[in-house]
């Protein structure tokens, strides 16, 4: 865990101690270090979504939780992992946030760290917006034949 802010292991072992461990794994995807999500957190995330008893709203809550974060990092991470999750995820995931009326609410996002990440972050929010436009489209477009095939652009 070396690298870590305090706070991140706070947060990990809060979760550990509410036996989620899908929200630990959000947590410690989503972490003050200026580094990408650890690949294992996110296999780890990908895996729970085939798993049906893992609880997707849940999950994603979390990550919209990681969203509301006051740091660029954080923020930039959990959109990395919802991004991730919806590419490479079970479908519930997609559907389910597919379902949201709002996902994405940064209008009023503010880094204070004074780092030129946070400009960088906000090409990333636009980018997010359209992930929730092919969210939706995706949800609203019916499958073609048996194999699941999804019509339309997405």
């Amino acid at each position: 865990m070396s690298g870590q802010t305090l706070t991140d292991r706070i947060a990990a072992a809060q979760y550990s101690l509410t036996g989620s461990e899908v929200s630990r794994a959000v947590c410690k995807a989503t972490t003050h270090e200026q580094t990408a999500p650890k690949k294992k957190h996110l296999e780890y995330l990908i895996q729970a979504t085939q798993d049906t008893n893992v609880n997707v709203p849940q999950m994603a809550d979390t990550l919209m939780e990681r969203v509301g974060n006051a740091s660029w990092v954080v923020v930039f991470k959990a959109l990395i992992t919802t991004h991730h999750l919806m590419v490479h995820g079970n479908e519930r995931f997609l559907q389910f946030l597919a379902s949201r009326n709002t996902l994405f609410n940064l209008s009023n996002f503010l880094d204070k760290t004074g780092s030129h990440g946070a400009c960088c972050l906000l090409s990333h929010l636009r980018a997010s917006r359209h992930d929730l436009k092919q969210a939706q489209h995706f949800a609203l477009t019916p499958r073609l034949g048996s194999g699941g095939v999804r019509g339309g652009g997405c």
